[in-house]
């Protein structure tokens, strides 16, 4: 994946989701990410699965052992991740073994999960309870990050790619989780129109389950560039990770050293 040249930017200035030059845009950026970008991420997530994530929900022993690790691939700033790790350090995990083997639907056991979790900031409980279900059982859930919508201040790469926010906006937090994973699987069909979403992708029994995940990251990455080298000098920008480290940091994967050599 090469960095993105400046002419190229993904957004406007005062560009939203009901902008309707957006995804004309979104496509032409997009085209600085290779399906090879999106394979590798795929193929990252899926290992970090069978390491980190395999057979957690009955492992309340691994769960707690592993817990910093979670933590970090659970939100995009090792910030983040302390918050979380330092938090559960007060506490025991009951409410972490609950919402991997409740008996209710999962849109409820998540809602009730982060009204639980009420200390915490909205976002990072839902980062975490989110990101555990998914990283377990791909297949059936979904993730729930800022960086996919964000109701608090109406952002993130769904809306975009969905053109619109109307069908992401819930009254409850069962709700909306629902609506995230809707607007997630519709998203897929924008995917499809990028050549990202190759028959390799999908292929492998491992690695499909995390291809949804993979592309989103990329196009969020590609979007977060695009806004903030707008807005910075060619100097700030050398300082911005790359696009691939971007997409690892946002799916809670360790950067890979770049040769910064010519």
């Amino acid at each position: 994946m090469t960095q993105p040249q400046r002419q190229s930017h993904i957004i406007k200035q005062k560009t939203g989701p009901d902008d309707p030059e957006l995804q004309a845009t979104l496509h032409e950026a997009l085209s600085q990410v290779s399906p090879e970008d999106v394979l590798t991420l795929a193929d990252e997530l899926a290992e970090r699965q069978a390491r980190l994530f395999f057979g957690l929900e009955n492992d309340p022993a691994k769960l707690t052992s592993s817990f910093a690790d979670i933590a970090f691939a659970s939100t995009h700033t090792r910030a983040n991740a302390r918050t979380i790790a330092n938090y559960f350090a007060q506490r025991d995990y009951k409410t972490l073994i609950e919402l991997l083997n409740g008996e209710t639907p999962t849109p409820v056991r998540v809602a009730v999960f982060v009204e639980n979790l009420s200390a915490l900031d909205t976002r990072l409980a839902l980062e975490l309870a989110t990101g555990l279900l998914h990283n377990i059982a791909p297949r059936d859930h979904w993730l729930w990050t800022r960086w996919l919508w964000d109701p608090t201040t109406g952002t993130g790469i769904l809306p975009l790619l969905a053109g619109s926010s109307h069908n992401l906006l819930a009254t409850n937090l069962a709700d909306g989780y629902a609506r995230v994973g809707s607007v997630t699987a519709l998203s897929m069909k924008f995917g499809e129109g990028t050549g990202l979403w190759t028959d390799e992708l999908i292929s492998k029994e491992e690695r499909a389950p995390f291809a949804k995940s993979a592309f989103l990251a990329c196009a969020y990455s590609v979007y977060m560039y695009g806004s903030t080298s707008w807005r910075l000098s060619r100097d700030f920008n050398a300082l911005l990770p790359s696009l691939p480290n971007m997409a690892r940091r946002l799916l809670g994967l360790p950067k890979i050293r770049e040769d910064t050599d010519g």
